[in-house]
């Protein structure tokens, strides 16, 4: 490729669906606000070409560089290169990899090349990298370039998620339910909002050490980008800069359009997914979908079946393999019957009131179908802004990280009920006539009901017009 005068910029995503379809997004709008920038992915092999086929609406702008990594060298399975193909018990061993100093020399040659590509002008090369590889910010500094930090999550849950690790409140109130953040003493947290490996983290475990590690990197970078805007999170973006002392640039809400990148890869394709919405009537429907590597627990599992049955209203779920289960999980794995009540599926195709999706589902399409009525979500942000910017009320089920307080934020917009919490061996048993009371509470003919859709309607309104103005491209 000759050398021009165009600038190069160079996007790193962590390997999870989330984040991929965050960084797909985030390129999208870099080409809006840049659109003489050479515009690069680097991931895996396996991952590239994932995003190859995923992005194929974006090939004339969008590269594609795929740097060496072999799984096993690390103790992962073969295949495995993103989240989805790792069981969440594992997942640390994820996370070690992609700091690995092989993976990390090879993105410095990228870079270096990259460099004398652009005239050996560093100034026109920008490194834009997930939180989670924040070690990037060293090769930044060596190489010369500029550097920044992608947030796919939302500012307030990001800075709560990141001052847990900072700090382990937790372990100063041990016999304490709920306690504050030390660097935020107005947010309070509960106990039951820490997954496992931050409940139990003592600063000395793989989990501690690696984000201690990334967070330390993360401090390096000229500025942090975030898929959020300031209407909508006030609050959060003034925590977050005052925790990290770089400048935030709020560029979102990044909402993925029907027409751009999909990670359907369910047993239903989109026409048949949107012929049954069309049999349903308007604001019907129940979506239920915990993301791409979230699931839940066997019993919960078959709870969840008989409540939405005794609901009675019709449903579309995105179901995989329960956790422990998690065999091919981007293809809906092996799924056994045994995982619901018997009978279960077959009773709801002949009742034509539940379509079970086997893996990933046409998300962006079956929330902006009228037949939408509401979201039994894990509350992923990507998840959270999608169902806001189409007016869907969510039933929060937060299963890890961020997703706890992306659910606190969203019950104080009044936007969303929850239902349940955690899927680990040691959170609750889904309550079967909770289920139904809360979907009633969301989805009913009810004073409740009425201002949950309300207080949507009005985020829908502020995602709308930031969209319809094209984003806060000027931070670009």
């Amino acid at each position: 490729m000759p050398s021009d005068g165009n600038l190069r910029i160079v996007l790193f995503p962590f390997p999870a669906q989330g984040h991929f379809s965050a960084f797909l997004s985030l390129a999208a709008h870099l080409h809006d606000a840049q659109p003489t920038a050479d515009i690069s992915i680097v991931s895996t092999p396996r991952n590239v070409e994932g995003l190859r086929r995923r992005s194929s609406s974006q090939t004339r702008y969008l590269r594609f560089h795929a740097l060496p990594f072999v799984p096993a060298e690390h103790g992962l399975p073969g295949d495995a290169e993103s989240t989805d193909a790792v069981p969440p018990l594992h997942f640390i061993t994820l996370f070690e990899a992609t700091e690995s100093r092989s993976l990390q020399d090879s993105f410095d040659g990228f870079v270096r090349d990259l460099i004398a590509d652009a005239g050996a002008d560093a100034a026109r090369v920008c490194v834009i990298a997930d939180p989670f590889l924040a070690w990037t910010t060293d090769i930044a500094r060596r190489r010369g370039v500029a550097h920044a930090i992608f947030v796919s999550c939302g500012a307030f849950g990001s800075v709560v998620y990141h001052s847990l690790w900072n700090h382990l409140p937790h372990l100063r109130a041990p016999g304490d339910d709920e306690f504050c953040l030390p660097d935020h003493p107005e947010v309070t947290v509960h106990r039951s909002k820490l997954p496992p490996y931050l409940l139990h983290a003592d600063g000395t475990d793989r989990w501690s050490a690696h984000h201690r590690r990334q967070t330390s990197a993360g401090y390096d970078t000229d500025a942090i980008l975030i898929s959020t805007m300031e209407e909508l999170e006030t609050t959060g973006l003034r925590m977050l800069r005052r925790t990290m002392g770089v400048p935030v640039y709020p560029i979102g809400p990044l909402v993925r359009r029907r027409t751009e990148h999909s990670d359907h890869t369910g047993d239903h394709n989109d026409d048949y997914v949107k012929r049954w919405l069309d049999t349903q009537e308007e604001r019907s429907v129940l979506y239920i979908s915990f993301g791409s590597y979230n699931s839940l627990r066997p019993d919960q599992m078959v709870d969840l079946a008989v409540a939405l049955e005794l609901t009675g209203r019709p449903f579309i779920w995105a179901i995989r393999p329960p956790f422990g289960f998690d065999i091919e999980p981007t293809n809906g794995g092996q799924f056994s019957a045994e995982w619901l009540p018997e009978g279960f599926e077959e009773r709801m195709h002949a009742k034509n009131i539940g379509l079970l999706i086997h893996g990933l589902a046409p998300q962006v399409s079956i929330l902006a179908h009228a037949s939408t009525g509401a979201f039994l979500s894990h509350c992923g942000w990507n998840s959270v802004l999608e169902s806001m910017a189409h007016g869907v009320p969510i039933i929060a089920w937060p299963l890890t990280a961020d997703q706890f307080f992306n659910a606190q934020m969203l019950e104080e917009w009044g936007a969303c009920v929850e239902v349940s919490r955690g899927s680990w061996p040691d959170s609750p048993a889904l309550e079967r006539e909770r289920v139904v009371e809360v979907v009633d509470m969301a989805m009913g003919i009810t004073a409740k009901a009425d201002k949950i859709r309300q207080s949507v309607k009005e985020i829908q309104g502020m995602i709308s017009r930031t969209l319809e103005d094209g984003g806060d491209a000027s931070s670009l």
